[in-house]
């Protein structure tokens, strides 16, 4: 038994050694922290480095929201055999992704942990129309969000697909996003909501779901006290009306 345990000890630290652990953070967040943000396509795939395990990705820029476009992109992993346990990603010419990135060294780099989403610019070309409109929206009023950070929440009363925010009905905004100031008590719910700007529709209905149902998802810092005001950010994403888990207005997508 003593053998068992140990052996089993032995596979748990390799595991925990070889699992790669990616921080993630809201959108609006890898927005405002990119010195590039934008849709693209990778045109070709080459350069193998076998022994820095990274290779190179020609692109091509679909769509600039931040940032100047450029070509070659450097990419963690091996061309076809990349090792997920060490946060490195397989690239394929013809796929397309929004990316949001910071320079370091002069040169752009993504890895499995690089903010970036998968994108179908024929699917979701109105979702790109929105994240222009509430990118520029973030960019104009930033200084207006210094000390505050922004995050998501989830429905804790979710029971089917979506959430209570997507099953609203006859939502028609005249803004396609909206920016709350929230503060939450100690269990994360929100309990003061202030917006700064709302989708012209629905807004009560929206407050009300906000303060009823989520659960804002809390960053943790590093020898700090936690923040007790955040900002959120909904976007409504009519091309997510026909998927199963879309949400039609989300925190991310």
């Amino acid at each position: 038994m003593k053998k068992l345990f140990s052996l089993l000890s032995l596979i748990l630290c390799v595991i925990t050694i070889s699992a790669c652990k990616c921080k993630t953070d809201p959108l609006a967040e890898n927005y405002l922290a990119a010195d590039v943000a934008g849709i693209i396509t990778i045109t070709k795939v080459y350069g193998e480095n076998a022994e820095q395990r990274t290779y190179k990705a020609d692109i091509k820029f679909e769509k600039i929201y931040k940032g100047k476009e450029f070509q070659t992109l450097n990419v963690r992993g091996l061309i076809g055999n990349s090792y997920s346990g060490a946060c490195e990603i397989d690239v394929e010419p013809g796929e397309t992704y929004l990316i949001l990135l910071q320079k370091y060294n002069g040169k752009y780099s993504i890895s499995a942990c690089s903010p970036k989403y998968r994108f179908d610019m024929e699917k979701e070309k109105a979702t790109s129309e929105v994240l222009e409109k509430a990118f520029a929206y973030i960019d104009k009023n930033k200084f207006a969000f210094t000390g505050l950070e922004f995050t998501t929440c989830f429905d804790e009363l979710q029971k089917g697909d979506k959430s209570e925010l997507s099953a609203i009905k006859n939502f028609t905004p005249k803004n396609p996003f909206a920016i709350y100031k929230v503060k939450v008590d100690d269990h994360s719910k929100i309990k003061e909501l202030t917006p700064v700007t709302t989708f012209g529709d629905k807004d009560q209905e929206i407050e009300n779901i906000l303060k009823r149902n989520m659960i804002v998802d809390i960053p943790m810092f590093f020898n700090q006290k936690p923040l007790e005001e955040f900002l959120i950010l909904l976007l409504c994403l009519p091309d997510n009306a026909n998927t199963k888990y879309g949400e039609i207005i989300s925190f991310e997508w």
